[in-house]
Order: C-alpha cells, then sequence, then structure tokens
C-alpha cells in the first residue's frame, strides 16, 4: 500500500511508474496551458508532474497531506511546499487559477467537503485537473498500485460528484490499459497493449483524467421592475 511520501517517491522511480507519469502527462499537457502570473496548486502527490511542466512565471504550491506527510522543500523560486488539512484549506478565496489533484480525492474522508474547499480557493474560470482511479480496474486492487489504498469511481460517479458540487465536466479521459505489473516485457510493448486494450477492454482502464472549470451561478430570482405608470394629474380628473 502507498500510504507515505516514500513509497510514492519510490514507486515513480521504478519503470512502471515511470510508465505510468509519461501516460497521464502526455494527456495532462494537452489541457493544461498556463500563463505568466497564474497560481497553480497541486494536491496530493504531484511532484512528478510539476517537474515537467512548462518554465513559465507560474507560482507552484504544492499542498502535501497529513497522510502521506511532506518533503523537504527544495530551493525553487516558483515551488513552495505546504503541509495542510484538505478539508479546511488554508487558503484565502479565488486564490489558485489552477488545481491538480493525483493521490488525494480517493482517499478523502469526506469527499464533498474537500470538492467544496477546493471549489472556493479556485478563482472564477479556473480549472481543475483530477486523476482518480477506475474501480473496476486491477490498478485498484493490486499491491503494486499507488492507486490501490483508497477508493475507486466510475466515470459515471465522477462526472455526478463533479457536477453536484458546482464543476462543469469538460472531460474524462481513460487512461493506462497496461497492467500494474513491473514486468520489462509488458512495459516495453505498452503502447501495443494501450491500442488493443482501449478497444476490447475499454471500460477497464487503470484511471480516468477529468478536466472540469469552476461553475458560478447568477441570481435565479432577476429583479422584478413595474411597468405600470403612475397616472399624471391630468389622467386622473
Amino acid at each position: 500500500m502507498y500510504q507515505d511520501i516514500i513509497k510514492l517517491e519510490k514507486f515513480y522511480q521504478s519503470e512502471l511508474g515511470k510508465a505510468v507519469q509519461d501516460r497521464i502527462y502526455s494527456k495532462l499537457k494537452k489541457y493544461i496551458y498556463l500563463h505568466d502570473g497564474e497560481k497553480l496548486g497541486c494536491f496530493g502527490f504531484g511532484e512528478p508532474y510539476l517537474s515537467l511542466l512548462p518554465k513559465k512565471k507560474v507560482s507552484i504550491f504544492n499542498f502535501f497531506s497529513q497522510r502521506i506527510g511532506i518533503k523537504k522543500n527544495i530551493i525553487n523560486e516558483r515551488l513552495s511546499n505546504v503541509l495542510l488539512d484538505e478539508e479546511q484549506l488554508p487558503i484565502e478565496d479565488l486564490f489558485l487559477n489552477h488545481i491538480i489533484c493525483i493521490h488525494c480525492l480517493e482517499h478523502s474522508e469526506n469527499l464533498k467537503k474537500t470538492l467544496r474547499e477546493l471549489w472556493r480557493v479556485l478563482a472564477p474560470e479556473g480549472k481543475i485537473y483530477i486523476i482518480l482511479p477506475n474501480k473496476k480496474s486491477s490498478w485498484s486492487f493490486s499491491s503494486k498500485s499507488p492507486f490501490s489504498s483508497g477508493f475507486g469511481f466510475s466515470k459515471n460517479q465522477i462526472v455526478r460528484i463533479l457536477e453536484d458540487n458546482f464543476f462543469e465536466v469538460q472531460s474524462a479521459d481513460r487512461l493506462v490499459y497496461f497492467p500494474s505489473w513491473n514486468s520489462k516485457l509488458l512495459l516495453n510493448n505498452r503502447f501495443f497493449l494501450e491500442k488493443i486494450g482501449s478497444y476490447f477492454w475499454r471500460f477497464f482502464n487503470g484511471f480516468y483524467l477529468c478536466v472540469a472549470t469552476k461553475r458560478i451561478y447568477a441570481n435565479s430570482e432577476p429583479k422584478k421592475f413595474s411597468f405600470i405608470k403612475k397616472r399624471s394629474s391630468a389622467e386622473q380628473v
């Protein structure tokens, strides 16, 4: 089980972890567009993915949960490591332009409360990128998988949960069809396995990458205007 930062780091240093990182990031970079001056927050354990982001003048906040612990901060002018409680974020409203969640929401004890907090700190039209395990996949059960220690989800569950918590889902992509085995033979043929897997067992993908936008609700009760003109004194006679 991957419950702490040391085991997660070890996984991403393995050949299997590098293959997972490459597959997730190749899809993530198609959606995430960073602009100078923006703020990005990563919740869970996203360090392997943060290191691949474009070198722009973006402030990055790497938020670690108390569950996995925190890594000693490396001198980096655009990266800050912070330990926090995911259900009570010490972050001001509308602070972040982008949020990445990985190895995070599947461990939440109160998913609704966590998502409402993420919604609160996300700026209007801000985007959230969530990687979650598929409950039908072997990645949700294998001891070699860092996604096996939390809850699994179906695609419909993810979309419904996000919409119920004021996010507008833009996409929910299926990722990773190669098994969670650290086998050199399988990893060397993972691109072939991805192709046939997406065709023959498309519902058994390892993870989902969900991209959603913060939904802002307008006042549902418009102001009432009176179209009755006051009668003049001449009309009243």
